[in-house]
């Protein structure tokens, strides 16, 4: 079988990092069907969150780093108690992101890679942000009641917005940097050369990847005026302002960009922000941004891959946007047609998104490598 025709489960690299998988994670392998233990985990799936929430948010693992400690001196350096200090850094061993060693406590490798400050695979922002959402998951019953979103995040002015908006991007530059990477491996010398265009771009994470492997690429980010102030400054810190150009834009609105200049066109987690319409619109508009040999990327969360993950990020869609929901691969590989696009099938990353890619022609996608990503 052609390897763009599969579809893969692959469990997350954190995992591949050495750190055991307890049994409570195993919800895609089958122990659904053992009953009530399975029932049970479910309902304590809050208490793992909030434990990784509280030892991230206290910067615990950066405490630890590089070499582990007592519970007695991390009881000392947090303020906590003695003996519930124990008794949490027991449960943190439990759930595989510390090891004990006698008395000493020390991060497991997942925990090393991802969850000390100032490491460049850092996460503790995106999972502090995961923190912020959980509150408006409270409402779910009232949105399922409502048919839609009902909680409305209450700004004290513009500086209130820029604060948050800025939290929010910091923690999806932390995922896009990692995801990436994922999908430069499947593009492989695919583009090495000209204009990219990045719609919604955020912290224009993946285009900075782009632009940081292949110096002869420039690129142009479209955003709201705010979400560029701060994709800007990043920028600046990766050391390719001079190759990026910013578009103030909302991409529900004709887009100040020139038509058919880019060889690559990223859309990274934007059509499911948004209703049928409203996605097929910008589809519509990316594929007139496209030179004739260009290719698009679509990389979203898809339910034919990773179900579990898709199914909870599409119910955060309705908890927490207007009118956003996942969309099926097929939906997209069809709307792409309409546009008179070559779409790829669903190209599966290692963690829990994946890609559908599209050219002017069926042969520019034989340029990609989507066996790499396995």
């Amino acid at each position: 079988m052609d390897p763009n025709q599969q579809i893969c489960r692959r469990s997350s690299p954190c995992l591949k990092s050495g750190a055991p998988a307890p049994a409570f994670l195993g919800w895609e392998d089958g122990r659904r069907e053992a009953g009530p233990q399975y029932l049970a985990d479910l309902a304590s799936g809050s208490w793992l969150s909030e434990v990784l929430f509280t030892a991230v948010e206290t910067g615990l693992f950066t405490l630890l780093d590089p070499t582990g400690k007592s519970a007695a001196v991390l009881a000392e350096e947090t303020g906590w108690a003695a003996e519930g200090t124990v008794r949490f850094l027991n449960a943190l061993c439990a759930m595989g992101l510390l090891r004990s060693a006698g008395l000493l406590f020390e991060n497991s490798p997942v925990a090393r890679d991802y969850l000390v400050k100032d490491r460049d695979q850092y996460l503790g922002d995106l999972i502090l942000w995961r923190r912020y959402l959980a509150g408006y998951w409270q409402t779910l019953q009232d949105c399922l009641k409502a048919g839609g979103r009902v909680h409305y995040p209450s700004d004290d002015g513009h500086a209130d917005f820029v604060g948050r908006l800025s939290r929010y991007i910091g923690a999806m530059d932390a995922v896009a940097r990692l995801k990436a990477r994922e999908i430069l491996a499947i593009f492989g010398d695919a583009v090495t050369g000209g204009r990219v265009l990045d719609v919604g771009a955020g912290s224009g994470a993946i285009a900075a990847e782009f632009l940081s492997r292949f110096p002869g690429l420039s690129a142009t980010l479209v955003d709201l005026p705010e979400v560029l102030d701060i994709a800007g400054g990043l920028m600046k810190e990766r050391g390719l302002a001079a190759r990026v150009a910013y578009c103030p834009a909302n991409i529900l609105e004709p887009w100040p960009v020139a038509p058919g200049r880019f060889q690559l066109v990223i859309l990274s987690n934007v059509i499911h922000v948004y209703a049928a319409e409203e996605a097929g619109y910008i589809l519509g508009a990316a594929a007139g941004c496209l030179a004739a040999d260009g290719l698009l990327l679509i990389h979203d969360f898809f339910p034919e891959h990773f179900p579990l993950a898709a199914a909870l990020y599409d119910l955060n869609m309705f908890i927490n946007t207007y009118n956003g929901r996942l969309f099926a691969s097929g939906w997209v590989q069809d709307a792409l047609r309409r546009l008179n696009l070559f779409p790829s099938a669903l190209i599966p990353l290692p963690t829990d998104t994946g890609l559908v890619i599209a050219s002017r022609t069926a042969a520019g996608l034989a340029r990609l490598s989507p066996d790499e990503s396995r």
